[in-house]
C-alpha cells in the first residue's frame, strides 16, 4: 500500500542570525514525503526533479530515505528556490522563485503513467495548487475520484506564489470538495476571510469539503480535527527551545497520515467515518502523535521530520 505525493521540491535558503543564507532541502510536499518515509510508510514522489546540482541533492535525499522515484527522466529546468527569513516570533517569511522551474515540468499523462499499482492515498497541495498548475491538479483529483483513491490536501497558502491572489484563493477553495483529508493552519485560512475566528473558518471550509476529515493547526493553540459528526481538540506539547517553525506543519501532517494508516484508515469508507472505524480515543491519539512530531521538528533547525521511533520516545 503506497502513498503518492505530487508537489514542489525547493531549496530553502534560510537566513542565519549573522545574515548569511544556508541551503536546506525543502518544499511542503517534499517534506511530507520524507516525513512519511521516516514513519516507515511506502511512499512515491511523482514530481520531476531538476538535472542541476540542487536536483541531484534532492534526488539523493529521497533515495537515502527509501522513497520510490518513478519518474526517471530529470527536468532540464532549474530547481525552485525560496528565500526564508524569520521574525521576532520565529515565524518564517518566504520569497519564492517559481518561474520556469523543474517541479512544474510535467503533464497529467506523465503523472498517470507513474501512479503506483498499489496506490491507496494521493497527497498534494501547497505550490502545486497555484493557478498555473490548477488544471492539471484538478484533472488528477478527478482521476482519483473515479478510482476511489482517497485524496489528501494541504492547502499551505503562500500568497507570494501568485500575482493573482484572488484567482489563487478561489482555486484552493474549488479543490476542497475533491479532498478526503485536508490540513490547514490558522495562517492558511486567514486570507480566505471566512471568519474572524480560525475554528469557525475551519468549520466553514469543512462544510465546503463536505466529507472526510479536516485538521486545523494553530501553532501553540489547540489542534482541531473535524469529522462529519464530531470535533476533537488537543493542546500541543510545550516546546521550550524552539529553533524555528520551518516544516513543523509538514512533520505534523506526515506523522498524522502515517498514524492514520497504521490504524487502518486507508480507504474511503473509513476516512469518511473515522470514529466508527477506530474510535474517539484513537483519533485523539493520532492528534497527540502528530503534535509530538511537530514539537520535535520545532526543536531542530529547518524541516527535519522525526522517525517513528523518535516520536514514540518523545511520547514515552
Amino acid at each position: 500500500m503506497t502513498i503518492a505525493v505530487l508537489g514542489e521540491a525547493i531549496i530553502d535558503l534560510i537566513m542565519s542570525p549573522q545574515g548569511h543564507y544556508h541551503p536546506h532541502l525543502g518544499g511542503s510536499p517534499y517534506n511530507v514525503t520524507v516525513g512519511l518515509a521516516r514513519q516507515n510508510e511506502s511512499v512515491s514522489y511523482l514530481s520531476p526533479l531538476s538535472s542541476d546540482s540542487f536536483g541531484d541533492a534532492l534526488h539523493s535525499k529521497l533515495l537515502m530515505e527509501g522513497v520510490h522515484i518513478p519518474m526517471t527522466k530529470r527536468s532540464p529546468r532549474p530547481t525552485s528556490i525560496a528565500l526564508i527569513t524569520t521574525n521576532a516570533d520565529n515565524q518564517p517569511a518566504y520569497r519564492l522563485y517559481r518561474e520556469g522551474i523543474a517541479d512544474k515540468d510535467y503533464s497529467i499523462s506523465d503523472i498517470k503513467s507513474q501512479l503506483p499499482s498499489d496506490l491507496t492515498l494521493m497527497h498534494t497541495g501547497s505550490l502545486a495548487i497555484t493557478p498555473s498548475q490548477l488544471p492539471k491538479i484538478r484533472e488528477l483529483l478527478r482521476i482519483m475520484q473515479q478510482r476511489a483513491i482517497p485524496v489528501s490536501l494541504d492547502i499551505n497558502v503562500r500568497l507570494g506564489a501568485s500575482v493573482d491572489v484572488e484567482t489563487y484563493l478561489a482555486g484552493i477553495w474549488s479543490l476542497l470538495p475533491f479532498a478526503d483529508i485536508v490540513k490547514a493552519s490558522a495562517e492558511d485560512l486567514a486570507p480566505l476571510q471566512l471568519a474572524a475566528d480560525a475554528v469557525h473558518a475551519a468549520e466553514i471550509a469543512f462544510q465546503e469539503q463536505g466529507k472526510g476529515i479536516f485538521v486545523l493547526t494553530q501553532g501553540a493553540g489547540e489542534t482541531v480535527l473535524f469529522t462529519s459528526n464530531k470535533t476533537f481538540k488537543q493542546k500541543p506539547p510545550i516546546v521550550t527551545h524552539i529553533q524555528d517553525s520551518i516544516g513543523a506543519g509538514d512533520s505534523f501532517y506526515a506523522a498524522f497520515l502515517a498514524c492514520f494508516r497504521r490504524r487502518g484508515l486507508c480507504h474511503l469508507a473509513a476516512i469518511h467515518n473515522p470514529a466508527d472505524y477506530i474510535g474517539d480515543s484513537a483519533l485523539m491519539e493520532s492528534l497527540r502523535y502528530a503534535n509530538a512530531a511537530a514539537a520535535i521538528n520545532l526543536s531542530r533547525s529547518g524541516c527535519s521530520p522525526p522517525t517513528e521511533a523518535q516520536v514514540e520516545a518523545f511520547l514515552n
